[in-house]
């Protein structure tokens, strides 16, 4: 069994020069003290961020009885983001969704979440952090002009869209995609990613 192991005297004195040991973040009443989560360690949960499994770099809480834990990425979060996507109001990073059910449906990918979120409280518009931060474009190998990330619909005269990549005529109609604007190709955010 894995365990979460605490920096030792030498590492936290190397570890100084290059990071923070300890920090009080806005998602969370205790300090949070820099860890290394192993493989396996099933003492902790996801990360109450993004959701995801930890393994590597990461910020655990101090107090013995909290299980609350960030990976190191989502500790240092912007806490607020102008997205090309939602370019009428800045979007800001909620700990939790402001809904009374304690969820929220990502904008972008059309998932559910229930940690971080960019949140418009104007639009009632919500990402994942981790669709906040996907790239504005990707380039394939086998095509030669950039992907760009668009809205579904966006700039698209209408016209459905075929995903290059597996070929489904049914991009989606709302969230998000990325669309050679030139070719009338779009690729869905799944397939993006094996690119």
């Amino acid at each position: 069994m894995a365990l979460v192991t605490k920096m030792s005297d030498i590492e936290r004195e190397a570890s100084n020069m290059i990071g923070k040991q300890q920090i009080n973040h806005f998602s969370h009443r205790h300090p949070l003290e820099a860890a290394e989560v192993h493989d396996g360690d099933d003492k902790l949960g996801a990360c109450a961020g993004c959701e995801h499994d930890i393994v590597g770099p990461a910020y655990v809480c101090t107090k013995a009885t909290c299980n609350f834990v960030l990976h190191d990425l989502c500790s240092d979060l912007p806490r607020r983001n102008r997205h090309r996507c939602h370019p009428r109001h800045p979007l800001s990073l909620l700990p939790s969704p402001p809904y009374s059910d304690g969820e929220f449906t990502c904008d972008a990918c059309g998932a559910s979440g229930h940690g971080f979120t960019y949140h418009c409280a104007a639009c009632k518009f919500d990402l994942h952090v981790e669709c906040a931060a996907l790239p504005e474009t990707v380039k394939r190998s086998d095509h030669q002009h950039d992907f760009v990330l668009t809205m579904c619909g966006e700039n698209l005269d209408g016209g459905d869209l075929v995903c290059y990549d597996c070929d489904d005529d049914r991009v989606a109609k709302d969230g998000w995609m990325y669309c050679c604007l030139d070719c009338k190709l779009g690729l869905h955010l799944a397939c993006a990613e094996t690119c």
